[in-house]
């Protein structure tokens, strides 16, 4: 640990709390001028550093860890609308940042997946098409449709979870970082707009190792990547027959392939045409209807398809609990903050641990002292 105040700990966790600085400075009677020179190095006071530890909910060594593993720019995908302001990206970094840190905590402990996520090429439509079939190659998923991205992620070694506290305009964050993350947000995403998320953020680590992203560019490859994943061209191009009934869109079919391959409507007919099965005329009338009766975000089939649950980072803390006694107060203490931001990390973190224990949680992975 560090004997002096890092300001760049005080900035992280002020964004955690989704906090500008006049309104921290109006939690703890500072004004914004002083945090800001706070946030720059200089050092604080004992009074001010306790009403910081009690407004932040962490432990006074907080301000003064050094992270050996800052994120980097070129670690950090945003599924969002391009326009996203800075500071709302920000805030999602933020909250990435300490949920690496937890699960910083379960790797030091627990034998998580081996991370098995390929690099794939991204100079050309093709090569990321391949890209995509390979992922399914590896993991012997098939050419059918996917049960659980969730659960193929999480079994390629990346940790998925749900989190409170994005902007609307951020439908994913992903952190390219040791143990890859994908932080979904938990802002009442459809289950299939969340599935495509995942195979979005699952492209970021396979096309775009230590590059930027962010850009129109690397999104378009990722969705291709997300497309060709969870819509396999061998497979879904034969079923794009039930999309059409002559020249027109044949909406029962696109219905009915929404619920078998569990993706958007939208997802469906945009596949269509990079697959040459629609055409630009269909592309654009479907797309007008589905805004003109209020699915554009929200398709009415979402009802009736089931969220995927991410489970490694609830069973992993239930494991250090149950198999090497390490509750989470431990977990707490090693993160140098106080129990109660943990529950702000991820809305299921949130329910008591015995409401979410489940018997076959050894059987993800296993503590290293079972091992």
């Amino acid at each position: 640990m560090s004997a002096e105040f890092i300001g760049d700990n005080l900035r992280l966790i002020r964004l955690f709390h989704g906090l500008s600085l006049t309104e921290l400075g109006e939690r703890v009677n500072v004004s914004k001028q002083y945090l800001s020179r706070l946030e720059a190095g200089e050092p604080m006071t004992a009074q001010l550093e306790s009403a910081l530890v009690d407004e932040l909910k962490v432990l006074p060594e907080f301000f003064y860890a050094v992270e050996p593993e800052p994120i980097a720019d070129d670690q950090c995908h945003f599924r969002s609308q391009l326009t996203t302001k800075p500071a709302l990206r920000q805030i999602g970094r933020a909250r990435g940042e300490m949920l690496k840190r937890l699960v910083r905590v379960l790797d030091n402990h627990l034998d998580l997946p081996a991370y098995q996520i390929g690099a794939a090429d991204a100079s050309t439509i093709e090569n990321i098409e391949r890209g995509a079939e390979e992922f399914r190659k590896r993991f012997g998923l098939g050419l059918g449709p996917l049960s659980n991205i969730t659960r193929t992620a999480e079994n390629a070694g990346a940790v998925v979870t749900m989190v409170d506290g994005l902007a609307p305009e951020i439908d994913a964050v992903s952190f390219a970082t040791k143990r890859p993350v994908i932080a979904l947000n938990a802002g009442g995403r459809s289950a299939c707009r969340q599935r495509f998320g995942i195979a979005h953020e699952l492209g970021h680590f396979a096309l775009h190792h230590g590059v930027l992203t962010g850009d129109r560019l690397t999104e378009t490859q990722a969705n291709r990547f997300a497309s060709a994943l969870l819509l396999p061209r061998s497979s879904f191009g034969a079923d794009c027959r039930h999309a059409v009934r002559g020249s027109r869109l044949n909406w029962k079919g696109i219905s009915e392939l929404k619920k078998k391959w569990g993706t958007s409507k939208a997802a469906i007919i945009f596949r269509g045409h990079q697959l040459g099965h629609l055409n630009e005329a269909q592309v654009r009338t479907g797309f007008i209807f589905l805004r003109r009766h209020g699915e554009a975000i929200e398709e009415v089939e979402d009802r009736f398809i089931a969220h995927e649950s991410p489970s490694v980072l609830v069973d992993g803390l239930m494991v250090m609990r149950e198999q090497l006694n390490l509750p989470m107060a431990y977990v707490a203490r090693e993160m140098k903050v106080q129990v109660s931001l943990l529950y702000k990390l991820s809305p299921r973190l949130q329910q008591p641990m015995e409401e979410l224990q489940r018997p076959n949680v050894v059987s993800i992975f296993r503590s290293r002292q079972t091992a």
